[in-house]
């Protein structure tokens, strides 16, 4: 029987040792870049979005830097660089008494009207914005407030006639100025964009600062 004690050894040295399982309900934390600590730097509340052709995908879940930036269909998932462009552009926007913004697409699998190119939507890198709210300000909308041809290359602003047309032709100026956006497109660039601010970032690993210094194409 002398070999029972040695079989009891080997047994016990041969058993797997138990999986420690984290407890239950902790979520697993999201990977970060960069990109997504430029977010939680600014107190950003977001959470990894895949999706076809985002490189650094995020859903944004709360305000962004106290302004609601939200759509009545679509969860506002971006790639992280338009995330920061779009968190500091609405300083500005805060800065004219708004709290919403209302855009009707971000995310969206298409091609440039008439062309064969993948619009910057499919990557997540745009967003078009059509109206703005207030408390004193009201609603205002690109498609309804918005006065086409204000302005020049010395004078931004121009001569608006209302409240809410000042409004969106300074939040422009502002937006084209920033070096925030590669392209801030508005009804006066062309009749596609009749109705919106067509804002669109460039990818984090190409920006060699947050803000360049030349003005958006619009």
């Amino acid at each position: 029987m002398r070999w029972l004690l040695p079989l009891a050894l080997l047994t016990a040295t041969t058993q797997a040792a138990p999986v420690t399982k984290p407890p239950t309900g902790q979520a697993k934390a999201p990977p970060s870049t960069a990109c997504t600590k430029e977010l939680d730097a600014r107190g950003i509340k977001w959470k990894r979005a895949s999706k076809k052709g985002i490189a650094d995908g995020v859903q944004v879940l709360g305000p962004l830097n106290g302004v609601n930036v939200v759509s009545e269909e679509y969860d506002l998932v971006i790639d992280c660089s338009l995330a920061v462009s779009l968190y500091e552009a609405m300083a500005y926007v805060r800065g004219l008494g708004i709290e919403k913004a209302a855009f009707s697409s971000a995310y969206s699998r298409r091609k440039v009207r008439g062309t064969n190119h993948l619009s910057k939507h499919s990557f997540g890198l745009a967003i078009d914005i059509h109206a703005f709210t207030g408390p004193d300000l009201g609603t205002v909308s690109l498609k309804n407030d918005f006065e086409q041809g204000l302005g020049d290359d010395i004078d931004c602003l121009g001569h608006p006639l209302t409240q809410g047309g000042a409004a969106l032709k300074i939040l422009q100026c502002q937006l084209v100025r920033s070096g925030l956006f590669r392209l801030v497109l508005s009804p006066d660039y062309d009749d596609a964009h009749h109705d919106h601010f067509h804002l669109e970032a460039i990818p984090w690993p190409d920006r060699t600062e947050l803000r360049s210094p030349t003005p958006a194409i619009h």
